[in-house]
C-alpha cells in the first residue's frame, strides 16, 4: 500500500505555520517529540509569542525562556522545513547532568524538567526559588510527578498545574486527616497481564482506594506513631491542560520489560467527572491535541509525536525532521506513551507576523 492510501501525506514541499520538522542531534528524538508537543500547546505559544512577553524576556536574563522562544519564533514564524534545537538541548545538559550525553532517556522525565525550568525562569526574578524537577511523589500504586513550585504563577502553573485531594483514614482508630498536592503530570499505572485497555481502566487504577502499609505507613494525628493507613485519592482543581504518562517501562523481578498494552483513548471527550473530589459547574471534559509515542524497547527505543495543528485543522506526524499528515484514525496507537488533553478547545493562535 501507498502512504497515501494508509492516510500519510508528507508536508516536506509544503509551508505550514507551526509545523516544523527537527533534526536530530544524535538520540535527540526523546527530545524533538516532546519540543512538538509544547509548540502545539496553542495558549503556550501565543503567551511567549506576544509582543509584551517578547518585550519582557528582551529586557532580564531568561536564559530558558529566551532559548525556548526563539525557537519557537523559528516554528510559527520562519521559513517551515526543518530547524535545530541544539540550543536547548545544550541548554538542558547545563540544566540537569543526566541528560548531557548522547544516551536515550525518558520524555516524561525531560518534560517535566522543561516545564519546571521555564516555570522558574518566567517567575519574578527576585523571588526565584530551586524546585525539585527530579523529585517523585509514590503513593501506593499511584506515581504522581513532582510541581513546580507552588506561589509564583507563571503561564506554566495556570496552564498544566492541577490539585490532587488525599482523603486519609488510620485504620487503627478509624481518624480522619486530608491533604492537597498539585502536579503537572500524573503518571498512570497499566492493569497487568491485558493486551488491551482503556484509558478510564487506567484511570480507574490510579484513582482506586489503597492501602499504605509497612514501610509506606502515615503518622496518624491521633494515634502520633505511623498506622496503616487507607487513602481515597480525587482531582480537587482540574488543570487547563491534562498530561498523562502511561507507565510502560517497569520490572518484573530483576528484568526490566516494556508494557505493550493498547491502551484505548478518546480523542475528544475525556471526562474527568468521575474522578473529581466534588461536582463540578466547570467543563470537565479533554479534547487530545499532542502524544508522544515510544517504539521498541528501554534501551533501543524510538521516540515520535503526533500534534494536531489548529492551522490546517488535522494531525501530523514529526519524525525528527520528517513530517506528514495524518487522519484521525493513526492516532490511537498501542505506542502511546504521553498524552496532552485541553480542557479548553484551541483556536488559531493569534501571533505577530504570521
Amino acid at each position: 500500500f501507498s502512504s497515501k492510501c494508509l492516510g500519510i501525506r508528507s508536508v516536506e514541499d509544503r509551508r505550514l505555520v507551526g509545523v516544523c520538522g527537527l533534526a536530530n542531534s544524535g538520540n535527540s528524538c526523546y527530545m524533538n517529540a516532546v519540543l512538538q508537543c509544547l509548540f502545539s500547546t496553542v495558549p503556550l505559544v501565543e503567551h511567549l509569542l506576544s509582543s509584551h512577553k517578547r518585550s519582557q524576556l528582551a529586557k532580564r536574563n531568561s536564559p530558558v525562556a529566551g532559548v525556548f522562544v526563539q525557537l519557537l519564533q523559528e516554528v510559527w514564524q520562519g521559513q517551515g522545513g526543518t530547524t535545530s534545537p541544539g540550543e536547548v538541548r545544550a541548554l538542558v545538559s547545563s540544566l540537569h547532568p543526566q541528560f548531557n550525553n548522547q544516551s536515550q532517556q525518558d520524555a516524561q522525565e525531560l518534560l517535566l524538567l522543561l516545564l519546571n525550568a521555564l516555570h522558574d525562569d518566567l517567575k519574578n526574578k527576585g523571588e526565584r526559588r530551586q524546585t525539585r524537577s527530579s523529585q517523585r511523589l509514590c503513593l501506593g500504586r499511584k506515581s504522581l510527578s513532582s510541581a513546580p513550585a507552588a506561589g509564583d504563577s507563571t503561564v506554566v502553573t495556570r496552564l498544566f498545574e492541577g490539585q490532587l485531594s488525599y482523603q486519609m483514614l488510620c485504620l487503627r482508630c478509624d481518624g480522619h486527616s486530608h491533604s492537597n498536592q498539585v502536579f503537572t503530570i500524573l503518571s498512570l499505572p497499566i492493569p497487568l497481564d491485558s493486551y488491551k485497555c482503556s484509558l478510564q481502566d487506567c484511570l480507574s487504577l490510579f484513582f482506586q482506594q489503597s492501602t499504605l502499609t509497612c514501610g509506606d505507613q502515615k503518622l496518624c494525628p491521633e494515634c502520633g506513631v505511623k498506622r496503616d493507613t487507607a487513602v481515597l485519592t480525587s482531582i480537587a482543581k482540574p488543570p487547563e491542560i491534562l498530561v498523562l504518562h502511561l507507565k510502560r517501562f517497569g520490572c518484573h523481578g530483576s528484568e526490566k520489560r516494556k508494557l505493550r498494552t493498547n491502551v484505548l483513548f478518546s480523542l475528544d471527550s475525556l471526562d474527568l467527572t468521575p474522578f473529581l473530589s466534588s461536582p463540578s459547574a466547570n467543563h470537565t471534559s479533554y479534547s487530545l491535541y499532542a502524544v508522544v509515542n515510544h517504539t521498541g524497547d528501554l534501551d533501543m527505543g524510538h521516540y515520535t509525536a503526533l500534534c494536531h495543528s489548529t492551522m490546517s485543522s488535522s494531525w501530523h506526524h514529526f519524525d525528527d525532521r520528517a513530517v506528514s499528515e495524518v487522519v484521525d484514525f493513526l492516532v490511537q496507537s498501542p505506542n502511546a506513551y504521553i498524552l496532552l488533553y485541553s480542557r479548553q478547545p484551541f483556536h488559531r493562535p493569534t501571533i505577530p507576523q504570521i
